[in-house]
C-alpha cells in the first residue's frame, strides 16, 4: 500500500511542480534566444532537479508539445547524462541518445508532457544496469527490464532509441564523443511493446533474440491479432518477408495514435500469381511494369515483383506500398519510351489456351547472324523455355530445356499473360498480341 500511495503521490506532485514553473527561456527556429512574440520553443524555468542533476524539458511554443527531455549535470545543458529523448511537433518519437551516467544520481525518472511517470531507468557505474520501468499514461506497467552492462538481459521494454550505443560529454572539447562498450557474451531475450494510445490495449509484440527480432505479432484496436510473423515466414537468406504486411509504427512514448502504413508481400508459385487489381501493364526497355489504381482516387502505385527461392522451389514475391506518397497520377509513370497496355484490351483466355497460342512460336538470336554458333529459343513444356545451340563446323547441336522458367500471371480474374523468368513476356490481346524477349527476334 505504501509503494501504490507514493506512486500517486508522484503523479499528483510533478504536474502541480511544472505548474508552478511560470518564467521560461525562449528561442527561435535556429535555437538563438528570443522574444516570446518570435519564439518557436520554450524551456521552463527552474529545472527540475534530481539529486546532483537537472532536468532539461524543451516545448513547441505551438500547442505546448514536449520537445526534448534529458537530464543534464554541473549546471551545463550539454552536458547530457543518461537517456535523452527527442519529438516532433505532432508528439511522434523522433530521436534519442543514451549517454554515460557516472554520476551519483542512479536512477533516473522520465516524464509525459503533462508530468505524469512515463519511464524509471537505473544505472551502475555508467552504463544502465538494474530495473527499467515503463508506465501508461493510466499508471499501469507497460513492462519492466532488467540491464546489465548497458544491454537489455530480459524484460518488457516500449519505445527505445537504441540497445547498447552509448555517448560521452567531453568537458574539454565541449562536444559529444561515442563510447565502444564491449559485446555482450551469452543469450539475451526481451519483448518490445507498443499499445493502441485511444484505449491502451496492446498493437505490438516484438520478442528479440540477441537485438534480433524473431517473432511479431500485431493487434487492431479491438484486441484481436491480425498477424504474428517469426523466421519461417521469410525467404532465407535474403530475409524477404513471403506473405504478410510490414507495418511502420510511429509512436507517442510507446502509444500508437493511428493505423500504421505498411507494405504488404504476397509470394506465389510460378504456376498461379494473382496479381489482383492491375489496371495497366507498361512495357519500358524489354520488361513490364504492373500498375495498380487507387480504389476512391485517379492515382496509381505500381506493384513491384522479385524471385526467390525457398527449399528449391521457385517464387515470385509482389510488394506493394500503402504509404500515401506512393499513389501518383498516372502522367508520373509516362515516358517516351513506355507504352502502356490496359488489361481491359487482354483477352479473357485460360492459361492452358494462351500456352497453345504461343507455344509453336519459336525466336532466334540475331547477333549470330553469319556466325559459326545459332541460338533459337522455343516452348519446350507449360513450365519452361528451351534453348538450342548449334555450332557449324562441329555439326553439334546443345539442348537447355529449362532455359527459363515461365510464370503464368492472373492479372484480373480469367485474364493471363506470360512472364519469362530470364525476361520477356506474352500478352494475348485481340488487336494483336505483345510479345518480348530481349536480345531475339521471332522466326
Amino acid at each position: 500500500m505504501l509503494k501504490k500511495n507514493y506512486l500517486l503521490l508522484c503523479f499528483l506532485y510533478i504536474p502541480t511542480l511544472l505548474l508552478a514553473q511560470t518564467k521560461a527561456m525562449y528561442f527561435d527556429s535556429g535555437w538563438k534566444e528570443t522574444q516570446k512574440s518570435n519564439a518557436v520553443y520554450y524551456r521552463p524555468l527552474p529545472f527540475l532537479k534530481s539529486g546532483t542533476l537537472e532536468l532539461l524539458r524543451d516545448y513547441y511554443v505551438k500547442g505546448d508539445v514536449l520537445q526534448m527531455q534529458g537530464y543534464f549535470a554541473g549546471g551545463k545543458t550539454k552536458n547530457l547524462v543518461g537517456d535523452v529523448f527527442w519529438y516532433d511537433a505532432n508528439k511522434y518519437d523522433s530521436s534519442g541518445s543514451s549517454y554515460i551516467n557516472k554520476t551519483k544520481q542512479k536512477k533516473l525518472t522520465y516524464y509525459f508532457d503533462d508530468g505524469k511517470i512515463w519511464k524509471a531507468v537505473e544505472y551502475g557505474d555508467s552504463l544502465k544496469s538494474g530495473k527499467t520501468i515503463e508506465y501508461k499514461p493510466d499508471g499501469s506497467i507497460l513492462g519492466e527490464a532488467i540491464y546489465k552492462d548497458g544491454y537489455i538481459e530480459s524484460g518488457t521494454v516500449g519505445y527505445v532509441h537504441s540497445t547498447s550505443d552509448y555517448k560521452r560529454y567531453n568537458t574539454k572539447t565541449e562536444s559529444d564523443e561515442y563510447v565502444s562498450i564491449p559485446p555482450k557474451a551469452g543469450t539475451r531475450e526481451y519483448k518490445k511493446v507498443y499499445y493502441w494510445k485511444k484505449n491502451l490495449k496492446t498493437a505490438v509484440e516484438y520478442f528479440y533474440r540477441n537485438d534480433r527480432v524473431v517473432q511479431s505479432r500485431h493487434f487492431d484496436e479491438s484486441g484481436d491479432l491480425i498477424q504474428q510473423i517469426d523466421s519461417t515466414s521469410y525467404f532465407y537468406p535474403e530475409r524477404e518477408l513471403k506473405n504478410g504486411k510490414y507495418f511502420y509504427y510511429y509512436t507517442q512514448k510507446s502509444a500508437v495514435a493511428e493505423p500504421p502504413s505498411y507494405i504488404e508481400f504476397k509470394s506465389f508459385p510460378f504456376s498461379e500469381v494473382n496479381m489482383e487489381q492491375v489496371n495497366y501493364i507498361i512495357q519500358y526497355r524489354g520488361a513490364v511494369r504492373f500498375l495498380e489504381k487507387h480504389p476512391t482516387d485517379d492515382l496509381y502505385r505500381e506493384i513491384v515483383y522479385n524471385f526467390f527461392k525457398d527449399n528449391g522451389v521457385d517464387f515470385i514475391q509482389l510488394k506493394r506500398d500503402d504509404n500515401d506518397a506512393i499513389w501518383k497520377p498516372i502522367e508520373k509513370y509516362r515516358d517516351a519510351e513506355a507504352v502502356f497496355i490496359s488489361v481491359s484490351d487482354v483477352e479473357t483466355l485460360s492459361k492452358e489456351v494462351i500456352f497453345q497460342r504461343f507455344s509453336k512460336k519459336t525466336w532466334t538470336n540475331p547477333y549470330f547472324k553469319n556466325k559459326p554458333v545459332s541460338e533459337q529459343l522455343y516452348f519446350s513444356s507449360f513450365n519452361f523455355m528451351g534453348k538450342r545451340t548449334r555450332y557449324s563446323s562441329t555439326g553439334k547441336t546443345e539442348i537447355n530445356e529449362k532455359e527459363s522458367q515461365l510464370i503464368y500471371i492472373s492479372l484480373t480474374p480469367g485474364k493471363y499473360m506470360i512472364l519469362r523468368r530470364n525476361g520477356g513476356y506474352f500478352i494475348p490481346k485481340s488487336s494483336g498480341d505483345v510479345i518480348e524477349i530481349p536480345n531475339y527476334v521471332q522466326e
